[in-house]
């Protein structure tokens, strides 16, 4: 299971082992693309009406390369061949006529280096798995091939649906000069929407209502200071939670309809960047006063993620701004240690009567460009579609049981996926699994426990209800009502998603001064935060930063199509 563009404050390999119950991106095999007639009517889940792809005959064989994450390298010394002999390699075969041959093969952390060598020599497969940077350079030199057409012939219903689901935020991605480059990866956007996290048994205990305006968060945070929530007498407690590197101040920006590190589009229509507009000096001038007034930790500035979760865990920090994953990360251990720590999602506060909106970014994590030298291309997007026919957020009826790894061991989906040549999911699986737990919840029908992931956080629920409070996690993750998925799904449903205007590859003057300019952000903002540098010091910033390269990064931006 993996995590879709999230700030938190652990690292991405603590991340890579939170708990199953976020399926994020936990995929299997086997299943039927087509929901059961037997399936409830009215889940909300998509409609796979598409028949089975055409088949070749006689069988092709189609080249790749592959990325060994570490699960992967442990199933392969268990099996040699599992590569090539698993559940999605038999498939291809019986049911596309597509034998898949793989060229190579890396470990994870070498495979940006390994696809740049092999890009730099020509000597690519028929399918190259890419990143947006890699996928720029394979469209500048001419080796990607157009698939707008072969998409739109070859794609099916059901796979154009997955794509509008996603309000082809992955397709744009995938997307230069009009033309469709690349298949795009697809995890999902909404996923990385920021929420408010926050000790709901504080706020009883205080009289306090959740916020509802960015004011309501300051008087939360003065009270969680001032007013001894932990009730130990001492002083010894912060409204809101904060580390250096500044991530955790996302939704606090938004607040203020500030979308720092974002592209948004200024009154005459032109894209401009929202870390200099006059929105996020206002919210700072604000976390400079909070942080005057000792809402926030004053050593927050030399404190890495992990140090400041030690204060979350501990039950020092009563709220901060965050993603839906927490409920896996510091938040159950806040619990363990203290079974009142009531954490809740809440959605964005607003500074005014406008909605705040979460930023979203590019649903794309990677992309499959496809070599113009490859004698059947449509292979690309049959393969593409039998990963949709076969995705268990959508399906029913599939074998839990890997085939893969000595015909015996038994996985859970999230852990088959990974065999896949090709992989894509259901943008709105998170949010799918939240609706019908509440609906299983509240009706107790069991036929909603026929999907994989709706059973699994369901159960797990249940023995929460039941008083196993290490399963707490998967309660505050898609519970009815103040979890984290139901705050995705209050956005959707309010259509208050602010999509970044930009979401493609580094441009050139990105690749080479991006860094630079995200330095002297970060020092700048942590500065005026902590006083130590005035309000205004932000337009002398915004000056530095377009000067540094970030109007060359505009230009860029607002001549390409």
């Amino acid at each position: 299971m993996s995590f879709r563009q999230l700030k938190t404050y652990i690292s991405a390999a603590a991340i890579a082992s939170m708990a199953l119950t976020v399926a994020a991106c936990g995929k299997d095999e086997g299943g039927s693309g087509k929901p059961s007639p037997s399936a409830p009517a009215d889940t909300g889940k998509p409609k796979a009406e598409a028949g089975p792809p055409a088949k070749f005959d006689p069988p092709i064989t189609v080249s790749t390369v592959k990325a060994l994450s570490d699960s992967m390298q442990k199933g392969i010394t268990l099996q040699s061949d599992v590569l090539t002999n698993n559940i999605w390699s038999r498939g291809y075969e019986s049911e596309l006529g597509i034998k898949v041959n793989y060229l190579w093969t890396v470990p994870s952390t070498q495979m940006q280096q390994k696809m740049n060598m092999a890009i730099s020599s020509n000597d690519l497969p028929d399918i190259i798995p890419v990143s947006a940077q890699q996928l720029k350079m394979l469209v500048d030199t001419g080796v990607a091939l157009d698939l707008t057409e072969l998409f739109d012939k070859y794609a099916t219903p059901f796979t154009k649906q997955m794509w509008e689901e996603d309000q082809n935020i992955g397709r744009s991605q995938a997307t230069v000069d009009g033309k469709l480059m690349a298949l795009p990866n697809i995890a999902g956007s909404i996923d990385g929407s920021q929420m408010i996290w926050i000790r709901a048994d504080w706020l009883k205990k205080l009289g306090l209502q959740p916020p509802k305006t960015m004011e309501d968060v300051a008087k939360i945070a003065e009270a969680f200071t001032k007013k001894d929530p932990d009730g130990n007498g001492k002083d010894d407690t912060y409204g809101l939670g904060l580390d250096k590197s500044l991530n955790g101040l996302n939704g606090f920006f938004q607040g203020y309809h500030a979308y720092v590190n974002g592209w948004v589009k200024d009154a005459s229509g032109k894209m401009v960047n929202g870390t200099i507009q006059p929105q996020t000096k206002t919210a700072l001038s604000k976390l400079a006063e909070m942080y005057k007034n000792g809402y926030i930790d004053k050593e927050f500035a030399v404190k890495d993620a992990s140090k400041a979760s030690e204060l979350v865990v501990g039950g020092k920090v009563g709220m901060f701004f965050g993603s839906h994953s927490y409920p896996f990360v510091n938040l159950q251990d806040s619990k363990n240690k203290n079974p009142e720590a009531d954490w809740r999602a809440y959605p964005l506060a607003s500074v005014d009567d406008q909605p705040a909106k979460p930023l979203i970014n590019g649903s794309a994590t990677s992309f499959y460009a496809v070599n113009k030298k490859m004698k059947n291309p449509e292979a690309a997007i049959m393969l593409y579609n039998y990963y949709y026919e076969k995705d268990p957020a959508i399906s029913k009826g599939f074998d839990p049981k890997f085939h893969g790894i000595n015909g015996e061991q038994e996985t859970k989906p999230d852990q088959q996926y990974i065999w896949a040549a090709l992989q894509t999911f259901y943008p709105k699986q998170n949010m799918f699994i939240h609706e019908n737990v509440k609906r299983y919840i509240e009706t107790k029908d069991k036929a909603l426990l026929d999907n994989y992931w709706v059973k699994d956080n369901a159960e797990q629920i249940e023995k929460y209800l039941a008083g196993d409070n290490k399963l707490w996690s998967s309660y505050a993750w898609s519970g009815p009502e103040d979890s984290a998925i139901s705050v995705i799904s209050y956005y959707n449903k309010n259509n208050l998603f602010q999509v970044n205007g930009y979401i493609k590859g580094s441009t050139d003057t990105m690749a080479q001064k991006g860094s630079t300019l995200t330095q002297i952000k970060d020092e700048t903002f942590t500065k005026i935060i902590m006083g130590t540098a005035p309000i205004d010091e932000f337009d002398s910033f915004a000056d530095k930063w377009k000067k540094l390269g970030g109007d060359e990064i505009t230009k860029e931006i607002n001549e390409m199509k």
